[in-house]
């Protein structure tokens, strides 16, 4: 794989970094080994490192190659520097966002340290920029961006062991929907105590068509609930922003027919939802300040959403003859 450096910025003349979820089950069962500190700061570049660039390391995850590869890009890129590197995955589709979150659940430090991330919609115009070339397509809206800060922000395993989970954990089956799993998600992440967090997962078994449908929608519901609290349409309310922390772990759900059986590592991915500041949430701003600019993408969505609520409360239009 070649590498061509310009100035402060480092290129990867190919890549794409991705899987078949065909075979979720092999991604699955490879594991990445715990990742070395690194004396001084000398490192090998990695293919998944697109650009590099003021401390940050972009890499694009399409689906296309197994969860194992992305994770040994991922570990590697993160040891650039001396540790020094935040990671910016940018998940692309229903594919891209189940490899990103596999890949990411199986991040490890030597010292038993684990990455939490923030989990954020993107644009298509976004995933165009960082294309690996010209004529890479991109379909539909399930684009996904997930922050990695560098490793030395990385939760403790001491601190891990002392979290304390709530009692009832949130399920995404194929026919959760999305808004009111958001909900769910934003009015318990802000209830919560301090060092409490809230356990959202899903199956990795079953058809392939419909485990990538479940991850997806329980990536665009966390990726919601985060966007309600950095940009509220109400400055003056109380937010409570979060950070998540990805996980394989074994569930109870038995085997059925024409489901693939538990796979090494987990058949569940669980993402921890971690709440920051004091339960109950804090004021992003005083009241009467205008609210945060929005995306434009969530204009558009907003502006939709509030032209559907109107015609449902008008009824249908009666017309004379």
């Amino acid at each position: 794989m070649a590498l061509a450096r310009s100035g402060s910025y480092f290129v990867c003349r190919r890549y794409i970094c991705s899987a078949r979820t065909l075979s979720f089950a092999s991604a699955l069962a490879h594991t990445s080994p715990p990742l070395q500190r690194p004396e001084g700061v000398s490192a090998s570049f990695c293919g998944a490192a697109r650009q590099q660039r003021r401390g940050l390391i972009t890499l694009l995850v399409d689906g296309g190659r197994p969860a194992s590869d992305v994770l040994a890009e991922l570990s590697s890129a993160s040891r650039m520097n001396g540790d020094k590197e935040a990671l910016e995955v940018l998940a692309v589709g229903q594919k891209g966002v189940v490899v990103a979150l596999i890949a990411a659940a199986g991040l490890e430090h030597v010292d038993g340290a684990r990455p939490t991330f923030v989990l954020k919609r993107t644009t298509v115009e976004r995933v165009q920029a960082e294309a690996p070339r010209a004529d890479f397509t991109v379909f539909g809206n399930n684009h996904y961006i997930l922050e990695i800060p560098a490793i030395p922000s990385w939760e403790a395993e001491e601190a891990r062991r002392k979290r304390v989970e709530e009692d009832t954990r949130l399920l995404v089956g194929n026919a959760t929907e999305v808004m009111k799993l958001a909900k769910a998600i934003a009015a318990r992440a802000k209830a919560m105590e301090a060092g409490r967090a809230l356990t959202v997962e899903t199956s990795l078994l079953g058809q392939e068509k419909s485990l990538r449908l479940r991850v997806a929608r329980l990536a665009h519901a966390v990726a919601r609930a985060h966007h309600w609290q950095v940009a509220p349409e109400d400055a003056a309310r109380p937010v409570r922003t979060f950070r998540c922390c990805a996980a394989l772990v074994e569930g109870t759900e038995p085997p059925e027919e024409g489901k693939r059986q538990a796979v090494e590592g987990g058949n569940f991915l669980r993402l921890m939802i971690l709440p920051e500041g004091p339960a109950g949430g804090f004021l992003l701003g005083q009241p009467g300040d205008p609210p945060p600019a929005r995306p434009v993408g969530a204009v558009a969505f907003l502006a939709r959403a509030r032209a559907r609520s109107q015609r449902r409360r008008r009824g249908p239009v009666r017309r004379e003859k």
